[in-house]
């Protein structure tokens, strides 16, 4: 392999109208734009809110043994969004998208000195007219959406624009085959894997090796001799595995992984995978491995420039994610880097996978057509995760659930039948009460199940984080158009959600994310008891800022925690004590009056569990519980229960529920109570 990241030449194009031989004058008198990092977004190399065409050139030699190698094949793991390559001044191919890895077989054209030049476009879509409801590109939340740069706005929505090689480029040798693709469908009930190989021959017999090795490090291994046709070729090879270990999410288990290396001849492709089952039954009761799972999820849209989204932010995001117990994260309207799912596949983290579509776009049939390609590529490229439970069509799409949807649906369907596919993520699924209307108390009525997909209100960052992106001057009092641009709805902040903008910006923080938790807490309360009969799943929205911005996020875009993360976390807890208080102000002589719902998400059961409730780290009260079943709930009413407040004095004070079995502690809760006296 030979990498050509690193520092390439530029020209920048707004109209998109040079010709071939227009760049060769530019680059016969040096006469560049400048140099650009690859792989990088452009906007991060210094093009900022750039829309339009910008020709990459990079100069590259090849040692003897690479040029005499029979075939080149040049490689991009992600460009965005029209790319057409030429090699010394030959066009060797074109690709549509973002998040597709693709192949330009170069073997004719290359030299021992080489010329690349990647006319790389990336356009704005005319305002009021394309965008935003009749969109072309296939670029989801990254192209139009209320987080990203501008937001709705008609002339600032599509600022700060995804162009570029932001991926590796490579050149890859063989003497004789290629191997584009291995899809691997790995069975437990039948303890076989069937892995379909997809590869290129420029010869017409090979000798095939297939090695899996098990977490374990186990080997199984075997070879067989193929008769294959000159050019492209798909295979299929079953392999025997017996007693697989099942993959988990993390609270159900382990995530043991599998390696299968294919070769063929001296090539070799390696990919992951794991064993595990996922369905979803008429009532829409999500099952992993035959064993029904509550999901407890959030929605993430990660970065908006897939180039600086490290290994260590992933990793990082992962923990947090996990740490606040969630099981399953909606990659919201797009695809993001392999690195991601590669984490959650490690973590136990489920991953519920849009395809790329935002609200509304073109009723055409090349923009139909378009899109079946690019799913079938989302499908096949992204299988082998077995973090990915769920494939989702489109995000909101309105009407286009009609015909669009459908079309993707029936693709979808036939690519893979290993997992649960959704037509669309829709309106129905979206209860924003208490952001977009009403109150959140409305979530007493738990609408919009049994899977809701969103539900969530927006919080400032920490001060700190505000500071890096609001100037001095916008902050407070704050400029209400700088504050829009980063995302920030006015009038649900004020008229819905009616949060009070404080005396200075450290109060108007704190009202934010006051009310940012309390709206979580009461809806996540009343979703959760609600589990299984109402109730299947729940995705907060969202998880973290993709841009230094004032959304939905419980988590800013510097990774910091806003109030609504431990809130998340606390609710979310696999075993949950939620509490409902009858009252909140009592006189000394009264006795608490609290429904308890003991929530258990996981696969044990839980025998001589107690109640303990503290003030002040001093126990006061205690109930005996007995056994708490598996996936289940048990209620507790205040009418069966008697707690007197004798002794407490007035004025505020904060209640301390802790769950115990056999003395340990399993969960904990807390709230709080105000005394008075008779006036």
């Amino acid at each position: 392999m030979k990498k050509l990241n690193g520092n390439w030449n530029f020209i920048i194009d707004p109209k998109g109208n040079f010709s071939l031989d227009y760049i060769n004058e530019f680059i016969i008198n040096g006469d560049y734009s400048g140099e650009m990092s690859v792989p990088s977004n452009w906007e991060k190399e210094g093009l900022q809110n750039y829309s339009g065409t910008v020709w990459y050139v990079k100069d590259f030699n090849l040692s003897e043994k690479e040029l005499n190698s029979h075939l080149k094949v040049l490689t991009f793991n992600g460009v965005d969004y029209f790319a057409d390559i030429w090699i010394n001044n030959s066009f060797v191919g074109r690709h549509e998208g973002y998040f597709q890895k693709f192949y330009v077989d170069i073997s004719e054209e290359c030299q021992k000195n080489n010329l690349l030049i990647v006319k790389v476009t990336s356009p704005k879509e005319e305002p009021g007219k394309a965008w935003p409801y009749k969109k072309e590109l296939i670029k989801g939340v990254l192209n139009h959406h209320d987080c990203r740069p501008g937001g709705w706005s008609l002339k600032d929505g599509q600022n700060g624009n995804t162009g570029g090689i932001w991926n590796d480029v490579y050149i890859e040798f063989s003497e004789s085959f290629f191997i584009e693709n291995v899809k691997v469908t790995a069975s437990a009930k039948d303890e076989k894997v069937i892995a379909r190989v997809s590869f290129f021959a420029s010869t017409e017999g090979c000798t095939l090796n297939y090695i899996i090795t098990s977490p374990k490090k186990k080997i199984i291994e075997d070879k067989e001799y193929l008769n294959v046709k000159i050019g492209y070729n798909e295979i299929e090879v079953e392999i025997k595995v017996e007693n697989p270990d099942l993959w988990y999410p993390w609270e159900m288990g382990k995530q043991p992984l599998y390696e299968l290396e294919i070769k063929i001849n001296e090539c070799s492709f390696k990919t992951k995978f794991a064993f595990r089952e996922v369905s979803l039954n008429a009532f829409d009761q999500f099952s992993i491995n035959g064993k029904r799972f509550f999901l407890r999820g959030t929605n993430i849209i990660p970065e908006q420039y897939l180039s600086t989204l490290t290994s260590s932010r992933i990793k990082k995001m992962v923990a947090l994610m996990k740490e606040a117990n969630i099981n399953i994260v909606r990659v919201h309207a797009h695809l993001t880097r392999h690195e991601f799912y590669d984490e959650c596949d490690k973590q136990g983290i489920l991953i519920w996978q849009d395809f790329p579509l935002q609200w509304t776009y073109s009723e055409s049939k090349e923009f139909e057509a378009n899109a079946v390609t690019q799913i079938f590529t989302m499908v096949n490229q992204y299988y082998n995760h077995p973090s990915i439970v769920f494939w989702c069509c489109h995000n909101e799409p309105g009407e286009q659930i009609n015909r669009l949807d459908k079309i993707l649906y029936s693709v979808v369907e036939v690519e893979d039948k290993t997992r649960i596919i959704r037509i669309a993520s829709n309106y129905e699924e979206h209860p924003y009460d208490g952001w977009y209307w009403g109150s959140y108390e409305h979530f007493a009525a738990t609408p919009m199940g049994p899977l809701v997909t969103e539900f969530g209100a927006q919080a400032l960052p920490e001060v700190n984080s505000l500071k890096k992106f609001i100037p001095k001057d916008s902050l407070y009092p704050p400029n209400w158009d700088v504050w829009k641009y980063h995302n920030f709805q006015y009038e649900q902040t004020f008229a819905v959600a009616q949060v009070d903008k404080g005396k200075n910006i450290h109060e108007f923080v704190k009202y934010s994310q006051d009310y940012q938790s309390d709206f979580i807490k009461t809806a996540v309360d009343f979703y959760r008891r609600e589990k299984h009969k109402k109730i299947n799943g729940i995705f907060q929205f969202m998880f973290i800022d993709c841009w230094p911005s004032i959304t939905w996020s419980v988590v800013d875009y510097y990774q910091q925690p806003k109030k609504a993360y431990y809130t998340l976390q606390n609710v979310f807890q696999p075993v949950y004590v939620s509490l409902r208080l009858r009252q909140k102000k009592y006189f000394q002589s009264g006795n608490l009056q609290i429904d308890i719902w003991i929530i258990n998400d996981l696969q044990k059961s839980f025998n001589n569990c107690k109640l303990k409730l503290q003030s002040k780290g001093k126990q006061f009260a205690a109930i005996d519980v007995g056994k708490v079943e598996s996936d289940a709930i048990k209620f507790i009413s205040f009418e069966s229960i008697k707690i007197p407040l004798k002794g407490f004095k007035k004025g505020k004070h904060q209640i301390d529920v802790i769950l115990d079995s056999n003395k340990k502690q399993i969960s904990s809760n807390s709230y709080e109570i105000e005394m008075i006296e008779y006036v």
